[in-house]
């Protein structure tokens, strides 16, 4: 009997000793794929129940829980929640450290977003709607660009200028009141008023997040009509990984890129490389020849051959709640536009070439408060440079020289600083959250057609915004932004966004918002005088300032193996002082503000996701007016309709997945001056764009093989009497694809996650 109890004293005291003796009890959360989880939701109860603590996981994906906490415990009960996860519930014995790991919730994972955010979050529980092109949909579409991207997007419209690039339309207002952002930082280099988006590269880009109506409370100028902010892959840490992948499609694009990237317990870098050569195409191009004549009329091509060479690199520390990280991204564009041969002999011919060159480099730096609040910070410099030359070629000889006309021959450089930061309160059982914050924008024009060849401006605000919840299911959110600028008087910027779930099937968001778009540098400083030119610059121009209105319903029906959402949501903008070109005496042509515009739109989605499809299919009607050419067609709207489908259907155990994308884009009217200076209806017809793809993994999916066919209904140009210029009721033909295409990508992934014994 002694033994037995000598026994038990030994196992209690040794039971005690063992937990007494750890300082903390370490919980590490792990992904699927052997990535720290950040952010992750934990609840600590002992095995009858109490509560012990709460917790939320560090940069490192950790949560450190102390001895005063686990004592007397040998195990307790721990809870995890994570977005785009499953939650765990499980049962562990105290021990100094212990590893779980978190699966993927393929039902959500795809919608956690950061755009206007206080703190990264599912798109459902967002106060903004936003909309997400996640990496599986960018991969499936054979995507290379932001244009490749949006191509089958609702409510966006794309147009082609084949020298100014690819610009879009968002809620039937213009791509210059669309604001762009890469991680946060606007993305410069407008021409036309436009960002080319074709020249914005996919490579390094997890998800895409849609914002659509004002939010120029958080981003200030041109985000008049929505944003577009491009999501970098997030770094990673104890593992070292990297890529390469090569895509040829048939009308002579050839992509290589590739990247790689290192991580210890604390920091992490990587590098990118690639390249994109288009040899150009022209109606009567042959699909797998492309041949490139030099003295004769195919020498000229309607889609220009260009090459693109672009490379990144960045670095990330994260320790103790802090994270920087800095980047830098370098970009080059060369087009070519070959000529016709000249009258009478055909034996030379006028070639201009555009160079195009992006610098970006951001830094961030962030700071987790233990009192739920957040300092973010962002220091970023940008600088665009674009040159022209054109060139007389002797075609026999193929000798050339620049030309001697000074309109020939252009650079255009732009700069900009960007100085951001706020504060941000984010308690989750708090009924009041805030943030406030000011952004700073220095922006420059360097360029013979620019006044005095350079100019100056800049642009200081402060913002605030607010999240009161007076009952859990209801989000009100107001804000406010107030501007400085040195060359024109910004309006006061005022807006209210509202969500209740008023059941668990439904949601409601209304929003109320204020936007603007600040004159450019070249609207207020442009002057280009020469023997067929008389354009100046305004320096009086006021910001044009626009008011918008929006509402949608959403209802979400889940189920164990299928979720559906369906939403219906209508719009309206109106625009004032609009910023255009216009003669103003004589042959002299300069900026003004004149005219009014609006656009309304209802649209219809839903989405269907089971385990193996995941369907979208949505119906627009959208109606914009303008009195711009005229005060008799003030507020009548011309409509035009959108169709979208998009299904991607994997099979689990080929590890095979099909993707099928639809876009219907209806007829599109416009207001025209004939030749009679009288006002009447042009018309630019609809088209229909289909595209079929094939992914295949192979090797655990380290080896990835995508195969498919763009613009399966062959649509190349499509007829357009709806001219923006004056006097003009001509039938022309719009450019919208280069024909029916067939590419294939092949792309290697490797990676290996490692114990980082640092300390």
């Amino acid at each position: 009997m002694k033994r037995i109890q000598t026994k038990y004293l030994l196992l209690v005291i040794i039971t005690l000793f063992t937990i007494t003796g750890i300082a903390q009890m370490k919980v590490q959360f792990i992904s699927e794929q052997g990535e720290s989880i950040v952010d992750v939701k934990t609840y600590t109860y002992s095995i009858k129940g109490e509560s012990l603590s709460r917790d939320l996981s560090n940069l490192e994906g950790q949560i450190l829980i102390s001895s005063d906490v686990i004592t007397n415990h040998s195990s307790v009960r721990i809870q995890a929640q994570s977005l785009g996860f499953k939650t765990i519930d499980t049962i562990i014995n105290v021990q100094p450290e212990i590893i779980l790991f978190l699966i993927d919730d393929v039902l959500q994972q795809k919608e956690v977003v950061v755009t206007a955010q206080y703190n990264k979050q599912l798109a459902e529980n967002s106060v903004h709607r936003i909309k997400v092109i996640d990496r599986e949909k960018i991969d499936a579409m054979g995507a290379v660009n932001l244009r490749d991207a949006l191509r089958n997007e609702l409510g966006v419209r794309l147009s082609q200028d084949n020298i100014l690039g690819s610009s879009m339309t968002l809620q039937g207002i213009s791509g210059e009141n669309v604001k762009i952002l890469i991680d946060g930082v606007p993305v410069i280099g407008r021409l036309g008023g436009n960002i080319d988006i074709s020249q914005i590269n996919l490579q390094e880009i997890d998800h895409i997040e849609i914002v659509e109506g004002p939010l120029s409370v958080n981003y200030g100028t041109n985000a008049l009509a929505g944003v577009i902010n491009l999501i970098s892959k997030k770094s990673v840490f104890k593992q070292v990984n990297g890529s390469a992948s090569k895509y040829y499609e048939s009308i002579g694009h050839y992509n290589v890129s590739g990247e790689i990237n290192y991580g210890r317990r604390f920091h992490s870098f990587g590098i990118s490389l690639g390249r994109n050569l288009f040899d150009g195409w022209r109606d009567d191009h042959s699909t797998f020849n492309n041949p490139i004549p030099i003295a004769d009329s195919n020498r000229f091509m309607t889609w220009k051959p260009k090459e693109q060479l672009f490379g990144g690199a960045y670095f990330q520390w994260n320790k103790n709640s802090w994270l920087v990280k800095a980047k830098l991204n370098a970009f080059n564009e060369f087009i070519l536009n070959r000529g016709y041969p000249r009258a009478p002999y055909l034996e030379t011919a006028f070639d201009d070439e555009y160079n195009t060159r992006r610098i970006d480099k951001s830094l961030i730096i962030k700071k987790n408060l233990k009192n739920k609040g957040l300092i973010n910070t962002l220091f970023s410099y940008n600088r665009y440079d674009r040159i022209k030359n054109t060139f007389f070629v002797d075609l026999t000889t193929l000798d050339r020289q620049l030309t001697n006309s000074p309109s020939d021959q252009d650079t255009s450089v732009f700069d900009q600083w960007v100085f951001r930061g706020n504060y941000t309160s984010s308690r989750d059982s708090a009924k009041l959250n805030f943030q406030v914050g000011y952004d700073i924008l220095i922006e420059s024009a360097l360029g013979k057609r620019i006044l005095d060849t350079r100019q100056e401006q800049g642009d200081f605000a402060l913002f605030t915004t607010a999240e009161y919840q007076p009952i859990k299911s209801l989000i009100i959110r107001p804000g406010l932004r107030y501007a400085y600028n040195t060359t024109y008087n910004p309006p006061l910027l005022p807006s209210l966004n509202m969500k209740w779930k008023f059941s668990k099937r439904w949601n409601w968001r209304a929003s109320y918002a204020r936007g603007f778009r600040a004159p450019g540098i070249k609207e207020l400083y442009f002057e280009f005088i020469d023997i067929n030119h008389n354009i100046v610059g305004n320096q009086n121009l006021r910001a044009e300032s626009s008011h918008n209105f929006s509402s949608s319903f959403v209802q979400k029906l889940n189920y164990k193996k299928w979720n559906i959402e369906s939403e219906i949501n209508g719009f309206y903008n109106t625009i004032t002082d609009r910023i255009s070109l216009a003669s103003i005496e004589g042959t002299k042509f300069s900026y003004v503000n004149i005219g009014e515009f609006q656009s309304t739109g209802v649209r219809f989605t839903t989405k269907l996701i089971t385990k193996n499809i995941i369907t979208n299919a949505g119906l627009g009607w959208i109606g914009r007016a303008s009195n711009l050419l005229s005060e008799s067609v003030s507020g009548q709207y011309l409509f035009y309709p959108e169709i979208q489908t998009s299904i991607l259907y994997s099979i689990p155990k080929s590890k095979t997945s099909i993707a099928l994308f639809y876009k219907y884009q209806g007829r599109l009217p416009n207001f025209i001056l004939n030749e009679e200076g009288n006002i009447e209806q042009g018309i630019t017809q609809d088209y229909h764009l289909l595209d079929l793809t094939v992914t295949q993994d192979i090797w655990k999916k380290r080896l990835s093989l995508t195969v498919g066919a763009k613009n399966i209904l062959d649509i190349t140009q499509v007829e357009s009497n709806a001219s923006t210029g004056v006097h003009s009721n001509s039938t022309n033909f719009v450019s919208v694809g280069t024909g029916r295409t067939y590419f294939a990508t092949l792309k290697i992934n490797l990676k290996k996650s490692f114990k980082d014994r640092t300390k």
